[in-house]
């Protein structure tokens, strides 16, 4: 059993860090997606740096569906190798030469993550902001940050 175990692990874990392009297979949300490889595995990928709305936010159907937009039909590259602690690849998505992760911001259907240090990114989410792109168009009261959404309607345990 532990053979098996090693050996899946093994094909995941290949499949995550070969070289070349990936496949879309599903689109869970704005900042969350399952991609496939030459090796045909599949695994989950967290747009790294941003936060989308969640499952029941408030234009949470129209970021998942404009990142559906954007990766449906095209090779996609990942550019980093870390995992989040719930074994997702965290990474920046890229269409030819294009992060799909600083498009999800600058049309603001994604907010900044809290914790990112990314300058480009919390300059391109304040020129949305300005602009009144995607989230930002919503009136204010509308507007909370899924990291503050998933702390006001955490499960009950």
């Amino acid at each position: 059993m532990k053979i098996v175990f090693c050996i899946s692990l093994f094909l995941l874990s290949a499949c995550q860090q070969a070289s070349g392009d990936y496949q879309l297979k599903y689109v869970q949300d704005g900042d969350s997606v399952i991609l496939c490889c030459d090796q045909g595995e599949t695994f989950v990928v967290r747009l790294k740096d941003i936060d989308a709305p969640e499952k029941h936010q408030p234009f949470a159907s129209e970021s998942r569906d404009y990142l559906s937009q954007l990766l449906e039909g095209h090779p996609l590259k990942l550019v980093g190798k870390k995992t989040d602690r719930y074994g997702r690849r965290l990474a920046d998505i890229v269409i030819d030469k294009s992060s799909v992760n600083e498009q999800m911001v600058k049309t603001g259907h994604a907010w900044v993550w809290r914790y990112s240090e990314s300058l480009k990114l919390q300059w391109q989410q304040k020129q949305a902001r300005k602009n009144k792109l995607g989230l930002w168009a919503l009136p204010e009261s509308q507007r909370i940050e899924p990291w503050q959404w998933r702390k006001q309607n955490a499960r009950k345990k």
